[in-house]
């Protein structure tokens, strides 16, 4: 029996009510493995948004403790999206200190395969930002809108902004009063107890910034070094790449450009993610190649290359899989599936990658065949 942890980035929730953070992932990968004979439990694990790393890492061993893998598996697999694949490294390594040493060490025989997509390896310019007043205020202000987004979907959730009277550029004017006018807008429909829940989530973004001190470049830079692999262990990653948001808009079909929030956002991201710390450098640029099909990407690839989140080549790590044309989120299964009302997917970064089922397929099924070793 093989037993995956699916563990969440920096928004950090595996359910909030009715949003999933992995949409469609558990599901794909469970038809995976019964498709190829190998029978698997799947779980999220809900840790912290902003919390410190060696928190989310205790907390996912919390939760591997918690459904009792360690004494039902054979097989345990941590797959990390976005900085849930730092977590996972951090708990797969000779690193102290983070409880249940017992219960840790039984994990340790049992632990079969890290796999990290997205996830900042050298860091992420955009974790500087973060921790700055504003920056905090625009992740706070991001996070509800996608949220939100991923509830109502982004035309109902940009209508709301609308309904207010605001216009696109008054958004990167943010300031306490707006942001508890946006938030009461947005949260208006939900019921008193989920609005709660919401609050709640987004208050900890502004009151811990712990984990966006920990993924800027520099931070990273003297945590890897200490982040020590165990043997026996499969360290795989993989990279997402989307085009610069002058291509996107180029790329975009005419029913994507009739919501331009997803762009302003896509693009106010993209830029200050494509802006290297001096001194610091990524993983050396290597060929551009897509991951499973082989096929060379139909952009360049440089240091400024990202998903709007986090630069491309910090994303490469141990046995490097190969590069996924995806935005941040697309991986995770927030991608538009179906037509303009976007009844059959939420995809709220306009990012011109045009990741469609296939590719979602594709990805998860080698991810699949990666643990299994059939790769």
């Amino acid at each position: 029996m093989h037993h995956v942890y699916l563990i969440p980035g920096f928004f950090g929730f595996a359910n909030l009510g009715q949003v999933k953070y992995f949409r469609a992932v558990r599901e794909t990968l469970e038809r995976h493995f019964q498709a190829r004979g190998e029978e698997v439990e799947i779980h999220g694990v809900k840790t912290f948004p902003t919390g410190s790393l060696r928190r989310r890492a205790r907390r996912l061993l919390e939760t591997i403790v918690e459904f009792e893998s360690i004494d039902r598996a054979e097989h345990i697999h941590l797959v990390g999206h976005s900085t849930g694949g730092i977590d996972a490294r951090l708990l797969a390594s000779l690193t102290r200190d983070l409880g249940h040493d017992a219960e840790r060490a039984r994990l340790n025989e049992k632990l079969r395969t890290v796999v990290s997509v997205a996830s900042p390896h050298y860091g992420t310019p955009l974790a500087n930002f973060f921790t700055t007043l504003y920056g905090k205020k625009l992740l706070y202000f991001i996070t509800l809108l996608v949220f939100v987004g991923l509830w109502r979907r982004p035309v109902s959730a940009a209508a709301g902004l609308l309904g207010l009277g605001f216009r696109v550029t008054d958004v990167l004017g943010l300031n306490e009063g707006m942001l508890r006018q946006i938030t009461n807008q947005l949260l208006r429909d939900f019921t008193r107890e989920r609005e709660a829940e919401v609050r709640l989530f987004l208050e900890s973004i502004l009151t811990d910034v712990s984990l966006m001190v920990q993924l800027t470049p520099e931070s990273m830079d003297v945590l890897n070094p200490a982040i020590e692999p165990l043997p026996g262990i499969r360290y795989v990653s993989y990279a997402t790449v989307s085009p610069p948001p002058l291509l996107a808009i180029k790329r975009s079909r005419w029913k994507e450009l009739l919501t331009p929030l997803e762009a302003v956002l896509y693009s106010t991201l993209y830029f200050i993610t494509a802006r290297p710390e001096p001194g610091f450098r990524y993983h050396l640029p290597i060929d551009p190649i897509e991951a499973v099909t082989g096929r060379p990407l139909p952009f360049g690839l440089d240091e400024t290359s990202n998903d709007g989140v986090v630069p491309t080549l910090s994303m490469i790590h141990g046995e490097f899989r190969g590069f996924v044309r995806a935005d941040h989120l697309d991986v995770c299964g927030h991608y538009l599936r179906g037509p303009l009302e976007k009844r059959d997917g939420a995809d709220w970064f306009l990012s011109g990658a045009h990741y469609d089922l296939d590719q979602f397929e594709r990805l998860w099924g080698d991810v699949t065949d990666v643990m299994l070793r059939r790769q």
